[in-house]
């Protein structure tokens, strides 16, 4: 009689219990990078951060695991019993306890030591999406909308911006961006939603065809005002005062909920406005640029952090598993061709986490700097946009490649959830031909020469360096990047895009150079 050998003992366990052992603050690289941005506020600021850390690496993360499932995805329900008109975004209780007790942090307080909110929600990031992060940049988005013009709004948006910030009776509010229309996604100045005025406030009218986190309290929406060409930035409140009990909208309604590739409990939905009311922030003749600017940018910033983060995680567990696991007559580890995909990864983790980080503590200046040095940031923060969240869904796959049939297992590892939800961030706040071909915009416009924007973004080149890829970048503007295809200005454009790829890795390796013998394990 044939004997089968009896593997029924093989067990995860031994992987299981590092892996979940694992804390997102212990990793000796990235409490590098914190100590040098954080500077004298680390040592306070590490006490606040590792309770939080610890929360989010083991309860927060299981209940993400949790509410990640296809069925616990949000629905709409379009009516009650009585026929009345709700709108009501459906979410598992869980998704609204973690969503409230996260957003109950007071992530974007007067009371945080400075980084605090950033560093927790970079860290939150680790945990994927989960219907949090992006409702956290869109937050970010319409605090710094609000305040920028802070003396000059109504009250009741001074009332709005207190509920985001600092709570009201405890309670925070959560904040969303509605800009895409049908006709163009990227394309805000072609919006036709209509605003109208209306006393010291407007009605919207219309539709927006991409809106997430259609569960927020407050949306920051651009719509064209009434009789003139200008797209202005308006806040539209979902509930008027005392309504949301009663689930009464402020006049619109939620269509349908979209189906997406990834970030699936994220309630995204298709608003039609009728007669909404709105708050208009700054001139109306400048909303692209408000939006641009103060809104969309901290969402890039944020795609930053995604990125890193979810690499950070996937590397720590990658690594995790292979020195765990044995094939053939040894760890996975221990052969060459699996050693050195682990060490692309990490390395790629590194990069990305370091120069997020780099790249946002320059933001945060941006106030103080010369005009010259505002510019670069800005296209320095498109090209971190561009290419860490191209690289991330490159490495998310190679990532799932290290756990053999087990990466495709959706239980078994969050890896691939964080692969969809990085495919999704390559699209949101403009996918890479928009953005590369704004790069060629911006600098075909700018006063200054090319080698002196170069020298602003990329400090750590020689001057030789410098004026060689000036010399290419100025030869590829040569052809019209932004006309109808030929063979010439394709090729010019696939051109374009490998020379600022070169360019930013070179500045991801020379912000991460001083780390890059620090162990994430």
């Amino acid at each position: 009689m044939l004997e089968v050998e009896n593997k029924e003992d093989y067990s995860f366990l031994d992987f299981l219990n590092k892996r979940d052992q694992l804390n997102d603050l212990d990793n000796p690289f990235l409490q590098a990078v914190l100590h040098d941005i954080t500077g004298e506020h680390w040592s306070d600021l590490s006490d606040k951060l590792q309770p939080f850390s610890t929360k989010l690496s083991s309860e927060w993360r299981r209940v993400a695991a949790e509410i990640s499932r296809p069925v616990n995805h949000p629905t709409l329900i379009h009516y009650d019993a009585y026929n009345r008109r709700i709108d009501r975004v459906v979410r598992p209780l869980e998704a609204v306890q973690l969503s409230d007790a996260i957003f109950s942090e007071g992530l974007f307080s007067e009371n945080n030591i400075a980084y605090e909110g950033i560093i927790k929600r970079y860290l939150l990031h680790g945990n994927g999406e989960v219907g949090i992060t992006c409702p956290l940049a869109c937050t970010d988005g319409l605090i710094a909308l609000i305040e920028n013009f802070y003396e000059e709004v109504c009250d009741e948006v001074k009332a709005i911006h207190q509920h985001v910030k600092e709570g009201l009776n405890g309670n925070f509010a959560i904040g969303a961006q509605y800009m895409s229309e049908i006709q163009g996604g990227s394309n805000i100045p072609a919006n036709v939603l209509k605003a109208v005025p209306n006393g010291n406030h407007y009605k919207l009218y219309g539709n927006k065809f991409f809106c997430s986190a259609v569960h927020a309290d407050y949306s920051v929406v651009t719509a064209r005002v009434d009789g003139t060409t200008n797209v202005a930035v308006f806040i539209v409140p979902s509930w008027l005062p005392g309504n949301k009990e009663k689930e009464i909208r402020n006049h619109f309604q939620i269509n349908r909920l979209k189906w997406k590739l990834g970030t699936s409990e994220l309630p995204s939905g298709e608003i039609d406005y009728n007669g909404s009311v709105a708050y208009k922030i700054g001139p109306e003749d400048k909303g692209v640029s408000l939006a641009v600017s103060l809104v969309l940018t901290r969402s890039r910033l944020d795609i930053g952090f995604a990125s890193g983060a979810f690499l950070m995680r996937a590397a720590r567990e990658a690594k995790t598993y292979a020195n765990f696991r044995h094939v053939f007559d040894r760890k996975i580890d221990e052969f060459p061709m699996a050693a050195a995909q682990l060490a692309d990864l990490e390395d790629a983790a590194k990069r990305m986490v370091a120069t997020a980080f780099s790249i946002y503590s320059k933001f945060t200046e941006v106030d103080t700097i010369s005009p010259l040095e505002a510019f670069a940031l800005r296209e320095l923060i498109l090209l971190q946009k561009v290419y860490a969240s191209k690289e991330a869904v490159e490495k998310l796959r190679l990532a799932i490649s290290i756990f053999g049939g087990h990466g495709a297992i959706e239980d078994f590892s969050s890896i691939p959830r964080l692969f969809r939800d990085s495919m999704v961030n390559e699209l949101w706040e403009g996918p890479r031909n928009v953005l590369l071909a704004q790069i060629y915009r911006d600098l075909a416009k700018c006063k200054w020469p090319i080698s002196d924007v170069l020298s602003s973004m990329f400090p750590h080149l020689s001057h030789e360096e410098i004026e060689q890829y000036s010399l290419r970048l100025n030869t590829i503007m040569q052809t019209n990047l932004v006309a109808l295809p030929t063979l010439e200005n394709m090729q010019a454009a696939r051109n374009w895009e490998l020379i600022w790829g070169e360019l930013f890795l070179s500045y991801q390796e020379a912000v991460t150079e001083k780390y890059q013998d620090l162990p994430i394990l």
